[in-house]
């Protein structure tokens, strides 16, 4: 049965929720009121409609996790292409406007125009001069020494830079291939930020940062993602199930890629066909045509290095012209001493 209060019960509630937010005094029934309720916010929310989320928080968490694979994949082609160890993390994952990506970058810098055919558009990567100058020395068989100020590119250094683009956009293509078929084409790359026509200046892009080093020489490869361009991808790898698939596939291309890499790493192998002991005096009057007796026993048999690692022993000949060693026994790997 309902109950009817009076006009000074409800002025009683009434006062007892307006001072709820502080400790009320005991009433005379000796109850007390020591805690108010959580406050529920009846004001407007802000909202930047000029940098909205693009991603949720699992798609950021994905394409981070993506990423990190796609970064350890691509350190390891590079250190294989280079023959010097490249280490490369993942940095921030954010997201801002093409026009606000473009105020980022340096001029002149190292920006890669890729073609994605199967989304409809196109992407950009950005190779910071420092890095990519470090890159080219390295390749033209010097220390990796990054090279002092800023410059454009030269032709020759151009065309070297080509290559690790496309070794790029190789690798980025076989980290999306469990997600989805992406083929990354590369076009070109711009010296003016500006002169790269991949997306409207308004659109939002996702930016995700890599940081590379090499040789104590570090800096950063910016993968410029826009959303109109990557929606349908970006969402194939929020559905559900595709964070277990994402890593397995991801474990099983950085498995896949390793194998390639070291089949086709160029190694040297040298063969130590013996000593001999001269004087300088006979030294400095060798001439072509002189014969060297080697020590008989290392007559008997050669030993091989495989990157100055002694791993063979056999006998030096002459096969098809060539000079040759016929592999007579192999010597098993040293175990590392421990520390």
């Amino acid at each position: 049965m309902a109950e009817t209060v009076d006009h000074a019960q409800v002025e009683e509630v009434l006062d007892t929720i307006e001072d709820s937010d502080a400790a009320a005094e005991p009433a005379s029934g000796g109850m007390s009121f020591t805690a108010a309720a959580p406050a529920i916010p009846t004001g407007p929310t802000s909202y930047d409609f000029g940098h909205p989320d693009l991603l949720s928080r699992e798609q950021a968490r994905s394409m981070r996790t993506l990423h990190q694979g796609f970064a350890q994949a691509l350190a390891k082609r590079l250190s294989t292409d280079l023959l010097s160890t490249v280490t490369a993390t993942i940095g921030a994952v954010d997201h801002l406007t093409y026009a606000e990506f473009q105020m980022l970058l340096p001029t002149p810098t190292v920006l890669g125009v890729v073609d994605v055919p199967v989304l409809g558009g196109r992407i950009a990567v950005d190779l910071n001069p420092r890095i990519a100058f470090s890159f080219v020395d390295r390749i033209l068989g010097g220390p990796g020494a990054p090279l002092e100020g800023n410059r454009a590119l030269t032709a020759i250094e151009l065309g070297l830079t080509n290559r690790i683009m496309q070794r790029t956009c190789e690798e980025l293509g076989r980290m999306w291939k469990p997600i989805q078929e992406i083929e990354f084409s590369f076009l070109s790359i711009e010296a003016n930020p500006e002169l790269a026509r991949v997306v409207n200046p308004d659109e939002m892009v996702v930016l995700i940062t890599l940081e590379l080093e090499m040789n104590e020489t570090k800096g950063q490869m910016n993968l410029c993602l826009p959303y109109v361009v990557m929606e349908p991808a970006i969402h194939r790898l929020a559905q559900k199930n595709a964070a277990p698939a994402l890593g397995e596939g991801e474990a099983r291309h950085v498995e896949d890629a390793l194998q390639d890499s070291l089949r086709r790493a160029p190694v040297t192998v040298d063969v130590d066909l013996g000593s001999v002991m001269i004087s300088l005096r006979e030294l400095l009057a060798l001439q072509e045509g002189d014969v060297l007796r080697i020590t008989p026993a290392a007559a008997k048999g050669a030993l091989a290095s495989i990157q100055g690692v002694p791993r063979m022993s056999g006998v030096p000949g002459i096969s098809r012209n060539r000079r040759a060693l016929r592999v007579e026994s192999v010597h098993p790997p040293k175990p590392e001493s421990g520390s």
